[in-house]
């Protein structure tokens, strides 16, 4: 079969339109590859550019790996931790601290709640015949040496308003000798000899402090008042035909492990608006029996499979979180789906799964996000956005409006106010806005750049 040239002409013209329908060009490609991520939209692309001043505070060594950075949202206090050759090290409001370290470990390495000094601890491993058994901790506030001792895991803690910091430095081996698991307040040692401290918590006036330790079975608790280790209990949760329900954690708006999330301890110093969370006995003749309740304001509140994510209001008024109702079952499966509590009252669910929970200043307001595959985040029962990967969230002044901070493409993160979007960092500090509720500042790091960013929206 023979065409004439015009014929031959179009057939080639079709052809290469065809090619390009079902073929895209390598910028269609990349646009595709940057819309969907493992066939799920990424979530940078939900949200237009919002208007933004930035500015350069610091230019990174970009041949060291980011580990760690924390920075307050006005950019006056920051620091990074950056990693070269084994070797860590740390920069401070722009300062380069001149030791380098093998580890600056990340939970002795925190800013104080308003960001007004640092807390760290540089790590220097030594290892002989038994391992690591003579690992030395150097803990410093801002570029001051503090202490210096053989120690590892070092955790630091603060009080509620950050006046008082504290630092626990358990053993580095168990057969050390001299002085180990210590515990340090304000840079003096207050604590020694009592094995594996840790969950150091002040009291509500600050004035007083308590942390757990634990030993074999054993836990107890030690404050500065009864300097004699208190027992709490020996073993395991009790099972079988049990008579009492054991306090599993208490938790309150003074003892926090960020400056906004609480955290729970399991013992009780001297707090005010003390939520109890406790745990039903097991039945030895029937599996699943064990049950959690909450215990707020001296009122118990319903029987739940499991409960997470405790959080109180500042004026402890209002509590929430997540739970599992097992009189609940998604269909054809065991899995008891996630509800949100609030105040003793299911407020919203079931869902498949949950992930971060946060509460309003007031208590008046709570926002969540579902599990990844469910891609929603909510504001007040309402969708706020169409993706699960919120990593933190902080309300305007009068709580009229929530900003967030989101994961984005290749593990970058953005913020979003008022439905518009930052650029993407590799890391992003302390969010928030300033006192007119118009605008949100942050600092990131973006290709080796410390930027403090001030979003209008």
């Amino acid at each position: 079969m023979t065409f004439s040239k015009s014929t031959y002409s179009r057939l080639v013209l079709a052809a290469i339109l065809l090619f390009v329908a079902v073929h895209p060009s390598s910028a269609q490609i990349a646009k595709m590859y940057r819309d969907t991520t493992f066939g799920l939209p990424n979530a940078e692309n939900l949200f237009k550019p919002a208007s933004v001043d930035e500015s350069v505070l610091y230019r990174l060594d970009e041949a060291r790996t980011v580990k760690q950075m924390d920075a307050t949202a006005d950019g006056a206090h920051w620091y990074v931790v950056d990693e070269f050759a084994n070797w860590q090290y740390i920069t401070i409001d722009g300062h380069p601290f001149a030791d380098r370290y093998h580890e600056i470990a990340g939970t002795g390495t925190r800013l104080s709640p308003n960001g007004d000094y640092l807390i760290w601890s540089g790590m220097m491993h030594a290892v002989t015949e038994k391992g690591f058994d003579s690992t030395t901790v150097y803990v410093h506030k801002d570029t001051s040496l503090v202490a210096h001792y053989v120690s590892d895991n070092p955790e630091v803690e603060f009080s509620h308003s950050g006046k008082h910091w504290a630092e626990t430095l358990p053993y580095a081996y168990y057969l050390q000798k001299g002085d180990r698991d210590l515990v340090i307040v304000d840079g003096q040692v207050v604590s020694k000899g009592n094995i594996y401290p840790h969950q150091f918590s002040f009291s509500h006036d600050e004035q007083h402090w308590a942390y757990r330790t634990t030993e074999n079975f054993a836990e107890r608790y030690v404050t500065d008042r009864t300097p004699t280790p208190v027992l709490l209990y020996n073993g395991n949760i009790p099972t079988g035909q049990s008579t009492y329900d054991p306090t599993i954690w208490r938790y309150t708006p003074d003892v926090r492990a960020n400056p906004k999330r609480l955290e729970g301890r399991d013992y009780d110093f001297l707090w005010e608006h003390v939520a109890k969370l406790n745990r039903t006995a097991y039945s030895s003749l029937a599996a699943d029996t064990s049950r959690m309740y909450i215990n707020f304001n001296n009122r118990n509140q319903s029987l739940y499979r499991w409960i997470s994510q405790v959080l109180i209001d500042n004026s402890g008024d209002h509590i929430a979180y997540f739970a599992a109702d097992p009189k609940m079952k998604l269909p054809s499966t065991n899995e008891r789906p996630a509800v949100i509590v609030q105040d003793g009252k299911i407020y919203a669910g079931p869902y498949p799964g949950v992930r971060l929970l946060f509460m309003s200043p007031s208590g008046k307001h709570l926002a969540y996000s579902l599990a990844a595959g469910v891609q929603k985040f909510y504001l007040d029962k309402k969708v706020l956005a169409k993706t699960s990967g919120i990593t933190d969230a902080a309300w305007s002044p009068d709580e009229s409006k929530l900003a967030f901070v989101a994961a984005g493409t290749h593990g970058k993160f953005f913020v979003v106010a008022n439905g518009k979007r930052s650029a993407l960092f590799e890391q992003i500090g302390r969010i928030s806005w300033t006192p007119d509720g118009k605008t949100v500042e942050f600092v990131g790091i973006r290709n080796g750049q410390v930027v403090h960013v001030q979003q209008r929206i």
